[in-house]
């Protein structure tokens, strides 16, 4: 029974592994379609999306097979409700960087390439966040972790900062109306993306240290009853 859920415990970090490698990988093409206004890259990124869902499913079923025939405890068991919960984020990762896409097809078939706000600073920041969340998880890194949920705010504000601007130009440009409901979406969703890596971060915290550190100051983390 422990070689058994031994080799599937491997099993699983493996595919969790690759699925952040994937994940990882098309956050990084939908950032280069986004600069370079490239639908061929933005339409490779939608068709991704069935091969980061498959994996999530067989991760999903991996985990609650081991939960259900195994009965880990301690660090076991918190690696295993943390796989889940990474699992998911990752998914939804996938989903805005589609998300994304589908609005860089949209602004460039109707020759709206310029986007009326410069989005390096904040794609920069969250390809970070996401490098950053993925090599915490991988390397139990509690500090980089810590220093990925730092990061959420800044993108939040960017995040505002352009839906602001946004509102301001359609009050003067209505014309433009359709070309900024489509750059809020891209926006929000580069800022969800950033949440999700947040969530990730925390992931990681509890599942080294047992601790809680979600809605709390990073600082003053809550440890887990009995954990």
């Amino acid at each position: 029974m422990g070689r058994y859920f031994d080799e599937n415990y491997d099993l699983l970090k493996q595919k969790l592994g690759r699925m952040a490698a994937d994940v990882n990988d098309v956050i990084g093409k939908t950032f280069e379609a986004l600069t370079r206004g490239d639908i061929t890259s933005a339409g490779e990124v939608i068709k991704t999306d069935d091969t980061i869902d498959h994996s999530e499913v067989e991760i999903d079923e991996l985990v609650l097979k081991l939960m259900a025939l195994q009965q880990p405890m301690a660090i076991d068991l918190r690696f295993l409700v943390t796989a889940l919960k990474i699992n998911n984020d990752l998914e939804r990762m996938g989903d805005q960087a589609v998300n994304i896409a589908h609005g860089i097809i949209i602004l460039n078939q109707k020759k709206q390439s310029e986007y009326l706000i410069d989005f390096t600073r904040m794609e920069s920041v969250v390809q970070e966040m996401v490098r950053d969340c993925i090599e915490a998880f991988t390397t139990g890194n509690v500090e980089l972790a810590r220093r990925v949920c730092d990061r959420d705010d800044e993108v939040d504000e960017m995040n505002r900062s352009f839906i602001r601007r946004l509102v301001d130009h359609v009050r003067t440009h209505p014309e433009d109306a359709d070309r900024c409901i489509s750059l809020v979406l891209i926006t929000r969703n580069l800022e969800r993306i950033g949440d999700l890596c947040t969530n990730i971060a925390e992931d990681v915290v509890y599942y080294i240290e047992g601790r809680i550190i979600k809605h709390h100051n990073a600082d003053q983390p809550h440890p887990v009853p009995g954990a």
